[in-house]
């Protein structure tokens, strides 16, 4: 049996209940007998077809629960209650007149009632609650398909209206408002309908209505209308007569539809149809436009696949210098460990020994190696960008320190004079970028001087003369050659990236950007002046590193051994430079531990913790960035030095600071400094 036609029971004196459901099921009608009013309360809630109530099981307080429950039924819903009285509970309700009226739909019953009475009472109630069942189909059959037409309206565009024969009144739906400039909220009345159309149209509208009105007949029209805001729009309504059962003209209803859109189209059409016409009658004037337009998108396209294979070649040209570039800073970085474990021993030798000659062979040595380790530092440069390390530089040292290099790339067809300003301040830049940059502009000046010609290089102190710079003062390198010159058109794009005036395959396009971005990053900047076929100057402005400078005393290191007490953990996977760093530490007078991989070396800090790590960055397994992220993890005050052959760090330099990093090929000084300045610096944070 369905739940909604469900009879229940409320009946809790002796077998009341099981009775009058033993009687009602005889004819045919499922029955749910209910303990108490709160079990009445759940089904009703599921759903039921009547309910059948003791009398005395409804107090006052249960009448108002289930008053409160009928107050939210649905617009179809009545309820039926069959109240099942006696003697005692009519005279009570006798006293209290009205006490069961909030149940509404009820029938009083009156015990000791006959079998064939209730029965019909029972199906009485459940015929008339299926007719609140049918009504209630209807009404959502109706919902239903109003929610679709305004849906079909909605997708339509269209707006619904009405007119109401006697008294012209107009209802309209928000859409057919806005088809009139109105918002929902606003009043709309047919007079005011009549108002907005246009004077043109508003006889031929009027004259529709009332032929609809009187005659039954159908009607379209289109009309222009003006909305409140003064803004004139095309609509277009369509209506039809509505008759009520004597056959009389109740209504008018019909749509509304905005076709502005579709009038301005057509009017555009029109114009269009208009110039095709003209066009039309100079078509030999117009052939020959179009062919020369031809002509004109040939020659772009033309051009267009030139630029095309170019930028191909370049990119081919560019992914070989990444491949080169990849494989020279793999070789760098392990000739960096291998002058490591030279200049380390070398420095041991120079403590240890007391020979001058062995002094003088060490010396040596460790000249021949900071060449090396300059060269291997320019590899690594060319490898990869790095962070400048911007420091008070000697512009006129640098330069002459790089005169056999340049003298070299210019050949013996181009001389070259340098002019420097004997009382040149110190420039704020990064030494090994600033020599690239030097040696970039001396290159592109040879390759402007293929007959040959004359190179200048002049460094001088000037003041900041435009708004691109920061006021002050500036050292500024001139490069200066007598070359073929720049043509006008191209000067604005010689430092943009990948822009070469070279042939393709002699040059990437990125020696003067990266001149440009050298001196942006130092707080400079670049510019170029060049005349055709009278040469080129390039000037690098640098900041005056005057504010920079602080006054320091002698940092090397004390090598003498007299270095305070303290711990240091030294992690590196390559042996002989462990080997080193652990000995040259112990000369310093440090006591040292040493572990060849991360792991045993996290192992030995959580051990016995010490007052230093010293950690190598390339390593098998954990790279030293990881061993140091793991260590702060647990100390997160431990000072840390990383020891790197790298140019730059694959990690921010703020995870360890920049002032510990230890760049290799480091000496046995450079090496004592930093583990004192890191023992002696404030907690990392």
């Amino acid at each position: 049996m369905h739940q909604e036609e469900l009879a229940l029971i409320l009946a809790p004196r002796g077998r009341d209940a099981a009775v009058v459901a033993q009687v009602v099921e005889k004819v045919h009608v499922g029955t749910r007998i209910c303990v108490d009013l709160a079990e009445l309360m759940r089904e009703l809630s599921a759903g039921a077809g009547c309910a059948l109530i003791a009398e005395e099981a409804l107090t006052p307080e249960g009448i108002a629960v289930v008053s409160g429950w009928l107050s939210q039924q649905p617009a179809w819903s009545d309820f039926p209650f069959i109240i099942l009285s006696s003697a005692d509970t009519a005279r009570a309700r006798r006293n209290t007149a009205g006490a069961l009226d909030p149940l509404g739909n009820l029938l009083i019953l009156e015990r000791p009632l006959h079998a064939e009475t209730l029965c019909h009472a029972v199906l009485s109630s459940l015929r008339g609650r299926r007719r609140q069942y049918v009504a209630r189909a209807q009404l959502v059959e109706r919902q239903e398909a109003e929610r679709n037409l305004r849906l079909a309206l909605k997708a339509g565009r269209l707006g619904a209206w009405r007119i109401r024969i006697s008294d012209m009144a107009l209802f309209a739906s928000d859409d057919c408002k806005a088809d009139f400039g109105r918002q929902p909220h606003d009043a709309f009345s047919y007079d005011e309908l009549i108002a907005a159309v246009h004077d043109q149209a508003r006889a031929s509208l009027e004259t529709a209505v009332e032929q609809a009105r009187g005659e039954s007949t159908d009607f379209d029209c289109a009309c222009l209308i003006s909305w409140p805001d003064g803004s004139a729009h095309w609509i277009e309504m369509r209506g039809r007569a509505v008759l009520d059962e004597q056959g009389q003209v109740e209504s008018i209803a019909g749509v509304t539809q905005d076709v502005t859109e579709r009038r301005l189209a057509e009017q555009a059409l029109q114009t269009s149809r208009g110039e095709l016409h003209d066009l039309n009658e100079s078509l030999e004037r117009r052939i020959l436009e179009r062919t020369h337009e031809l002509a004109r998108a040939n020659d772009r396209l033309t051009t267009e696949v030139a630029e095309r294979e170019r930028s191909q070649s370049t990119l081919v040209q560019l992914q070989k210098m990444e491949a080169v570039g990849q494989l020279t800073g793999g070789i760098a970085h392990d000739f960096n460990n291998l002058l490591n474990s030279i200049v380390g021993n070398v420095d041991l030798i120079r403590i240890k020994a007391k020979d001058e000659q062995v002094l003088r062979y060490a010396e040596n040595a460790k000249r021949a190696v900071a060449r090396g380790a300059k060269l291997t530092a320019q590899l690594l440069a060319f490898a990869r960008g790095q962070n400048l390390d911007l420091r008070p530089t000697d512009v006129p040292a640098l330069i002459e320190g790089m005169s056999d290099l340049m003298t070299t790339a210019l050949g013996s067809r181009i001389p070259m004079r340098t002019q420097f300003d004997p009382n040149l301040p110190l420039a704020k830049a990064d030494q090994n970028q600033l020599e690239l940059a030097i040696l970039n502009l001396v290159i592109n000046a040879r390759d402007a001087m293929p007959q040959g010609g004359s190179l200048e290089l002049r460094a001088e102190a000037r003041l900041a003369e435009s708004g691109d710079l920061a006021p002050g003062r500036y050292v500024v390198i001139t490069v200066r050659d007598s070359g073929t010159g720049i043509p006008p058109e191209l000067i604005t794009k010689v430092f943009d990236p990948f822009f070469t005036t070279k042939p393709v395959g002699k040059g990437t396009g990125l020696g003067l950007s990266q001149v440009y971005g050298i001196a942006r990053q130092s707080g400079g900047i670049a510019r170029i002046l060049s005349e055709r076929n009278k040469g080129t100057s390039v000037e690098i402005w640098l900041p005056d590193a005057a504010a920079d400078v602080a006054t320091t005393g002698d940092n090397r290191a004390n090598t003498t051994g007299s270095a305070p007490a303290a711990k240091v953990l030294v992690i590196d996977d390559d042996a002989d430079v462990r080997a080193l760093i652990v000995e040259s530490l112990q000369v310093l007078g440090y006591d040292v531990l040493q572990a060849d991989c991360g792991q045993i070396g996290l192992d030995m800090l959580r051990a016995e913790v010490p007052d230093l790590l010293m950690v190598d960055f390339a390593m098998p397994g954990m790279n030293g960035a990881e061993v140091i992220v793991e260590a702060r993890k647990d100390y997160p005050a431990l000072p840390v030095v990383m020891a790197t052959g790298y140019a730059e760090l694959p990690m921010p330099s703020g995870a360890i600071g920049a002032h510990r990093v230890l760049q290799k090929p480091f000496s046995l000084q450079q090496l004592g400094a930093i583990v004192a300045d890191s023992l002696m610096a404030p907690p990392a944070s």
